[in-house]
């Protein structure tokens, strides 16, 4: 059995122990050649890889370089595992299990192997970004998946919705600088058991409603530091 270990590696069958994000070139060689002898599949644009094959499962360990001063000079550490079976045996499971928090992916039909990964989110433990599956059109069962050491850059020209959302809030952050700038003496914060409400001074009954928490958050916090007077609820 392989077992998925994101952030760490991958557990290997037998007696093979883990293979280990960080390894050397002969470490990763030792742990794969206790599977079988090791393949001549160069990775193309690694500086090194190692391939071996556990009963229908060819397993690619590939390196990438040391990035600054985080690793020693001339010695790439191993960035990702791949498990990979024969395209033509896609229409049946595989005889050795991928397991991944108890989800064999490749011992069931592709929707399902999904179907589960989605009832794993919705319990708070989604796919992990480390993880690519390839499933191919047309065949019900999974055939190769790649495990990174880190999730893999965005495409170019992309960002990610996290990444986006940052944006936007930083933008309404600046469109709202009013209020403890130009425009500081006609605000104040009422403090409530809750947080704080932002109120005219001049009409403290009017106040200014912000719908997204996390940016009425940061509002709340730059009003703060700078000073803006604060008054308690009343009774």
């Amino acid at each position: 059995m392989f077992e998925l270990l994101p952030g760490l590696g991958v557990r290997l069958p037998g007696a093979a122990g883990t293979l280990r994000f960080g390894a050397h070139e002969r470490a990763t060689a030792q742990a794969l050649a206790t599977l079988g002898p090791l393949l001549p599949r160069p990775v193309p644009g690694t500086p090194w890889s190692r391939t071996a094959r556990w009963a229908d499962i060819e397993v690619t360990a590939a390196a990438e370089e040391p990035d600054g001063d985080t690793a020693e000079p001339g010695k790439p550490l191993l960035q990702s595992v791949e498990l990979s079976r024969s395209p033509s045996a896609s229409h049946t499971p595989s005889t050795t299990p991928v397991v991944l928090a108890d989800i064999d992916l490749f011992g069931y039909p592709a929707t399902e192997v999904l179907e589960a990964l989605k009832a794993l989110e919705a319990l708070g433990h989604g796919l992990p970004a480390e993880l690519s599956l390839r499933p191919r059109k047309g065949h019900r069962y999974l055939t190769a998946l790649t495990l990174q050491a880190t999730p893999p850059p965005p495409p170019p020209g992309r960002r990610t919705q996290a990444t986006t959302q940052t944006a936007e809030i930083e933008r309404a952050l600046t469109d709202h600088r009013f209020l403890w700038t130009t425009e500081r003496d006609h605000w104040q914060l009422l403090e409530t058991d809750n947080g704080h409400l932002i109120q005219r001074r001049d009409a403290p009954w009017t106040q200014l409603l912000i719908c997204n928490d996390t940016l009425a958050q940061r509002i709340t916090t730059e009003m703060l530091t700078a000073g803006i007077n604060v008054i308690p609820e009343q009774p």
